[in-house]
């Protein structure tokens, strides 16, 4: 007869984490606070210098002008990152336990904030202030929706994966929180998809959304803020 019954209940569990689960955090989110760190550092690599050696230097205050598009491009994608990172942090602060379903989806979260400074780089060579053609200016804008609200949507997705029956979250989360954080992820994903269709009329407009619907967060945050957990 194995002796395995005989040992105490921790002692027959697997080792923590060979089943895709445990209680172990500190990993997943150094990884996301390291990918974080590293897009919000390579967005700069959209603000270029005038190659060395060039026949004709441009003045610097020609060039400043000329910065002045990807410049913004790279301020709103910086504020929009920062403002991803605190959403990934609000929601990871009452989850004490993870599963491989959360790791996949915080994983495809991760591949969304990886591949922005590349997006940015579309909006600075083919945004509304360049003289390229409309339709080119409309799917820079339009694909850069479209990743960052499948984001929001991912962690949508991982919040509810997480809460549902408290699974993976704290016992005593209150309800009030749950919705509450639901309520405001619905809001951004809401203005991404919106910002779609404005595209296709002005391009202009579709990144002005994204503007104040960043800086409307941020005050309502401040002015209504969500009850914390017990």
């Amino acid at each position: 007869m194995s002796d395995e019954s005989t040992l105490p209940a921790d002692d027959r569990r697997p080792y923590e984490g060979l089943d895709g689960s445990g209680r172990d955090l500190g990993r997943l989110l150094s990884l996301s606070d390291g990918v974080f760190a590293f897009a919000l550092t390579f967005l700069v690599v959209s603000l270029l210098l005038p190659e060395p050696g060039a026949t004709v230097q441009p003045s610097l205050t020609s060039f400043l002008v000329k910065l002045e598009p990807g410049f913004l491009a790279y301020a709103l994608s910086f504020v929009i990152i920062a403002t991803w990172w605190d959403y990934h942090h609000r929601l990871f602060s009452p989850i004490v336990r993870y599963d491989s379903l959360l790791v996949r989806l915080n994983n495809f979260f991760l591949l969304v904030i990886s591949i922005t400074p590349f997006l940015v780089d579309l909006l600075f060579e083919y945004g509304p202030s360049k003289s390229t053609p409309l339709l080119s200016t409309q799917i820079a804008i339009v694909l850069y929706a479209i990743v960052q609200a499948l984001g929001g949507l991912d962690l949508l997705v991982i919040w509810r994966h997480a809460t549902r029956g408290h699974r993976l979250v704290q016992a005593d989360l209150p309800e009030e929180w749950i919705r509450g954080t639901e309520r405001n992820q619905l809001v951004v994903v809401g203005v991404f998809l919106a910002s779609i269709p404005v595209a296709f009329l002005t391009p202009v407009g579709a990144e002005l959304a994204w503007i104040v619907m960043v800086f409307a967060r941020i005050h309502r945050r401040k002015v209504r803020p969500i009850p914390a957990p017990r």
